[in-house]
């Protein structure tokens, strides 16, 4: 009787100690999605006399549902439930302006751009008392999932005519390190999780696919980077969950035990 408490005492503390562990890959989530919104927005709201892809409007859409989701899965609280609310609004004018209206896309999506950075900082902040190395160390899936997100969103500010450079792209030397991490990562990841070999390189091949696209200076943007870079990011964070579950399913020897 003692040993099956005993049991049930250390199960509960896994549950609780997977509940804590989840809530920082779910904060380091919001930091992915949140650009891969912004990225989205910034391809599919376009001052330009072109017709968008509606593809980019249903990651947006997709994105900020996800947002939703997943703060009310962490308790909704006040630092990061306010700047989604404001993103959600700013939304809801974006896709309710004609396109005769469309020069007014530019000034709305800098107010997006600022409530995004503000749920960054705000998910950072909830991560302490671990610093951004400690969190990347833990969550090495999550961060590449981050970093692709934040290449997609870097790429499609490089191209879009805000009315001010609040954020302005990378410059060239941080766009080279940045793609740098991110190849070295995939080999780490590759050495760290072979058993997900498969799906690693499948994601890998996506990034490389856009790769190049990625680093060009034209003018115009393409959905192209926007889909493979896009799938890529959801890819890394279903195997972070994967893995995340994994990790806390107990061995059948212990269950035998």
């Amino acid at each position: 009787m003692r040993t099956k408490l005993l049991l049930c005492l250390l199960s509960l503390l896994s549950t609780l100690a997977w509940g804590d562990g989840r809530s920082v890959q779910q904060l380091s989530e919001l930091d992915s999605r949140s650009q891969l919104l912004c990225a989205s927005a910034l391809l599919y709201f376009t001052p330009l006399e072109r017709d968008p892809d509606p593809r980019a409007l249903t990651a947006v859409f997709y994105h900020l549902q996800s947002l939703d989701t997943t703060i009310v899965q962490l308790g909704q609280p006040a630092e990061l439930e306010q700047p989604l609310r404001v993103m959600q609004q700013l939304f809801r004018e974006l896709d309710g302006l004609p396109r005769s209206q469309r020069q007014r896309y530019p000034q709305l999506l800098q107010q997006l751009l600022a409530e995004q950075q503000k749920l960054r900082e705000a998910a950072a902040k909830l991560q302490a008392p671990l610093t951004l190395a400690e969190v990347q160390a833990r969550l090495p899936l999550n961060a590449q999932s981050s970093d692709l997100a934040s290449l997609l969103l870097d790429y499609q500010l490089r191209h879009y005519p805000l009315p001010e450079q609040t954020r302005t792209p990378l410059a060239t030397d941080a766009l080279q390190a940045l793609d740098r991490r991110i190849e070295q990562r995939f080999d780490t990841l590759m050495t760290r999780y072979p058993a997900h070999l498969a799906e690693l390189r499948k994601i890998q091949s996506s990034y490389h696919f856009v790769r190049a696209e990625l680093q060009q200076s034209t003018s115009q943007t393409h959905g192209g980077a926007e889909f493979y870079l896009g799938r890529a990011v959801t890819d890394l964070e279903e195997l972070a969950l994967t893995v995340a579950g994994e990790a806390n399913v107990p061995s059948t020897a212990s269950n035998a035990n």
